[in-house]
């Protein structure tokens, strides 16, 4: 099993706070401890690829997903499981979930020979073996159908408004909790507070997409990114414009926002990049 894991070089470690109870075969391969820092409320990070200009979807039909920018490379799919089987909660949106159709969120799936590794560090945790994933949809239009509702790895959570709870619950919830906060669309810290107070979650990992990350960003939400940069350039064109990291949020030099550098690894030609907001706890 262990063959089969990739083997990271760190480049630059300041990271501090809890380690993660990482089994010796995943510390090696993630070239060192995983640590989060401690605070009074949650702590969330997020995570993308993206390429070397800043793209992470090349936005076109049946190219969308991000799998066509780190082309499945190991290490990235490997720190993913790693990021997922760490968390208490993966958090995503409902405009991933459309293009992600098939996705549910487990450590198992994205990166399957670590799978009984992830489950060690889950259970070292005291977390449940089945993954908590929450999804963020102010209007309530979600297909309940998917795979990430119907998984028997998944403990589904659906946050949305009292009206997009309304229409999820005309429709049948089944086994989905639903949490309803504010009226027509919850801001980013609403959604995150229900979500801590729901699960009593510390660790909370976002891999949704740009757009509410980019609403992450402006309320000073997201403490973290973990970015892999994928080496190879998408470039725009008036025609193509593809997804940039932060859409369709754009921020003057006065708000934007700032980060320190808090680790760098490589993966082969891949860069694993981890960065600390200015109003993170790190």
């Amino acid at each position: 099993m262990t063959s089969s894991l990739p083997r990271l070089e760190a480049l630059l470690d300041r990271s501090s706070g809890t380690a993660a109870p990482l089994p010796p075969a995943l510390r090696e391969a993630y070239a060192g401890d995983l640590r989060f820092p401690s605070g009074d409320r949650a702590h969330v990070f997020a995570n993308f690829v993206s390429t070397i200009d800043g793209l992470v979807s090349f936005g076109l039909p049946g190219l969308a997903s991000a799998r066509h920018i780190s082309r499945g490379h190991a290490g990235d799919r490997f720190v993913m499981g790693l990021l997922r089987a760490a968390a208490d909660v993966v958090v995503s949106g409902v405009g991933t979930l459309r293009v992600e159709d098939k996705v549910t969120w487990t450590p198992q799936q994205i990166f399957p020979p670590a799978a009984d590794l992830y489950r060690e560090v889950r259970r070292a945790r005291g977390l449940p073996e089945r993954t908590r994933v929450a999804i963020i949809t102010a209007s309530g239009d979600v297909d309940l159908s998917l795979p990430v509702f119907r998984s028997p790895d998944v403990e589904p959570m659906v946050v949305t408004s009292v009206a997009g709870a309304e229409r999820l619950a005309a429709r049948g919830t089944g086994d989905t909790r639903v949490h309803a906060v504010g009226e027509r669309e919850p801001t980013m810290r609403q959604a995150i507070d229900a979500i801590a107070q729901e699960t009593g979650a510390r660790w909370i990992l976002s891999e949704a997409g740009p757009t509410l990350f980019g609403k992450m960003l402006q309320e000073r939400v997201v403490d973290e990114l973990f970015l892999t940069l994928a080496p190879q350039l998408a470039g725009r064109s008036e025609e193509r414009r593809g997804v940039g990291l932060v859409e369709p949020k754009a921020f003057d030099p006065e708000s934007a926002p700032w980060a320190r550098l808090v680790s760098a690894k490589r993966s082969h030609d891949f860069l694993l990049l981890r960065y600390a907001f200015e109003q993170g706890q790190i």
